[in-house]
């Protein structure tokens, strides 16, 4: 965690360069489609020290939703410490749920803080890293199957290049020219140039020519020379019937009816 007054580029990458000095040079970093990402500096950078650089699919946060839950619980640890480095201390040698805690799974020991601790405890001790993944595994399987339950969320329909859609949040027509390399994320092309969506902006649009087609295919209706008679014309003066769901009809109550009228 870095604090950045300016947010361009090269602040980026000088904050990162301190973390990669510290604890390594990771493979691969994930990031959104902010401004100072984008940037050629950005991919030179990721270019020379030699790691992958991935960005979430624009206008739609649930796919880097572990920076943006990350960033949730990082600011409401400030918003209730006084000291901001001490509440981070203790959320890093807090255990989690799966009996370690962040520091243990970063460096492989644990970290000394205000609370009394025996000597031994300090001491470097490995996870058991197959264990762990399995473990993660299957509690990433439970909450998906959970969510997906709970909100009745389904797959989209896979989309081809060459197909129309609708881009939902820019509200104009556009055309798939090909699959990105992100999951459920496509390269679209409409009236402002290439755009890179998920897939739940993007709504298939029929094509035109195959509804003219199926419309000439139905043969037109047979005149049997009889005219239809005139739809029956309800009478005006008839009281209208309330009826519930259920099909019973409504009847007034009779106290309600004081001058004896029907």
């Amino acid at each position: 965690i870095a604090q950045l007054r300016p947010t361009r580029s090269m602040d980026v990458i000088v904050h990162l360069k301190s973390m990669f000095a510290r604890h390594g040079i990771p493979e691969t970093i994930i990031s959104d489609n902010g401004p100072q990402f984008r940037g050629q500096e950005m991919k030179a950078f990721a270019t020379d020290y030699c790691f992958e650089h991935i960005t979430s699919s624009p206008k739609y946060p649930k796919s880097n939703s572990e920076a943006e839950r990350a960033f949730q619980t990082v600011k409401n640890l400030f918003k209730k410490a006084s000291d901001p480095y001490r509440a981070l201390l203790a959320y890093r040698a807090t255990p989690l749920s799966n009996g370690y805690s962040p520091a243990e799974l970063l460096m492989g020991r644990r970290l000394r803080t205000t609370l009394p601790i025996l000597p031994e405890r300090l001491q470097p001790v490995l996870p058991d890293l197959q264990v762990l993944r399995q473990t993660e595994r299957k509690k990433r399987w439970a909450d998906a199957k959970c969510f997906n339950s709970r909100n009745r969320a389904r797959d989209l329909g896979k989309l081809s290049p060459g197909d129309n859609v609708w881009i939902a949040d820019a509200a104009e027509q556009g055309k798939v020219s090909s699959v990105h390399s992100s999951p459920r994320s496509y390269l679209v092309m409409g009236p402002q140039g290439t755009l890179r969506r998920n897939r739940c902006h993007l709504i298939p649009m029929p094509e035109s020519g195959s509804e003219c087609e199926q419309q000439q295919e139905q043969p037109p209706e047979a005149d049997s020379g009889v005219e239809n008679p005139p739809p029956a014309t309800e009478s005006v003066n008839a009281p209208d019937i309330m009826r519930l769901r259920s099909g019973r009809e409504i009847k007034k109550p009779d106290r309600l009816n004081l001058w004896g009228k029907k």
